[in-house]
């Protein structure tokens, strides 16, 4: 079997087989429930098994034909860019739709959604301490996350994949599924958006690429975005996507780069603008 991508797991992939491990003591039974309930249009390979060891959730799944969507898209043309966002969306909008069928098998919160407007404030905090944001940045932070919890509630509350990253996707000249469902939550499509864009927009160096994928990205999420509350709402997703991944990077802080230099922290830096960074065309 061959080491595949995996950002909160270990996965390995072959003999018709793709095994994922939890890196942490995590239980994968509700994530197994979620993906045995998702429409066949999300294309996630069959479960064939799944279960704990010594707390360790791990799931096996039939393996199926393609390649890692971040893998292969330093290959794709211009053109198969901008078709697998379009097509990433789709499977993402496939989920959404059936959310009254999923719901309860997700939680309002889970992966960089916090649970309580208290528990962005605090993920808000650290970041000040480790960053030195200035006085208003730091204003800006705070308003941009009360924001998020004051409009989440007044907007229709769908199941979102939480992760909707290349890598979390299968490329074979068209995306062929949507892998992983760990973070999946109930919360406003803004929370799909936001890392849809981001995807799309900014570089594995943290800098705004734009192309026909980013065009398809911002595209999409103007169209899909609530009228009233969108921009609040994909502001603060966000904003608290990068506070939980500055988090990730503290916890294993044994890069010879400087903390400011650190992706999230140039991303969530870049949100803190005037402009809002890599989300201007949005927020104007």
């Amino acid at each position: 079997m061959r080491r595949a991508n995996g950002y909160s797991n270990a996965t390995w992939v072959g003999d018709g087989v793709a095994v994922r491990i939890a890196h942490t003591p995590v239980d994968m039974a509700r994530e197994a429930a979620l993906v045995r309930a998702l429409p066949k249009g999300v294309g996630h390979p069959e479960i064939l098994g799944e279960g704990t060891v010594e707390g360790h959730g791990w799931i096996v799944t039939a393996e199926v034909r393609g390649q890692n969507l971040h893998e292969a898209w330093p290959t794709l043309t211009p053109a198969e860019q901008q078709q697998a966002v379009r097509q990433l969306w789709a499977r993402a909008r496939i989920v959404h739709d059936a959310s009254p069928s999923l719901r309860t098998h997700v939680a309002s919160h889970g992966g960089f959604v916090p649970a309580t407007f208290g528990d962005g404030t605090e993920a808000a905090e650290r970041a000040d301490v480790a960053l030195g944001l200035s006085s208003a940045q730091q204003s800006r932070l705070h308003e941009v996350i009360e924001g998020y919890f004051r409009a989440a509630p007044l907007v229709e509350q769908s199941v979102n994949h939480g992760d909707l990253a290349l890598m979390n996707a299968l490329w074979d000249g068209e995306v062929v599924a949507l892998l992983d469902f760990e973070f999946a939550v109930l919360g406003p499509v803004e929370i799909d958006l936001c890392r849809l864009v981001c995807e799309a927009r900014v570089s594995e160096e943290g800098k705004r690429v734009d192309a026909e994928a980013s065009a398809a990205a911002l595209e999409i999420a103007a169209r899909h975005m609530d009228p009233i509350h969108g921009r609040a709402l994909i502001h603060g997703a966000a904003v608290l996507d990068q506070l939980r991944d500055l988090d990730i990077w503290l916890a294993h802080d044994g890069a010879d780069e400087r903390v400011e230099d650190w992706r999230p922290c140039r991303l969530l830096t870049d949100l803190l603008t005037a402009d809002g960074g890599y989300l201007a065309p949005l927020l104007g």
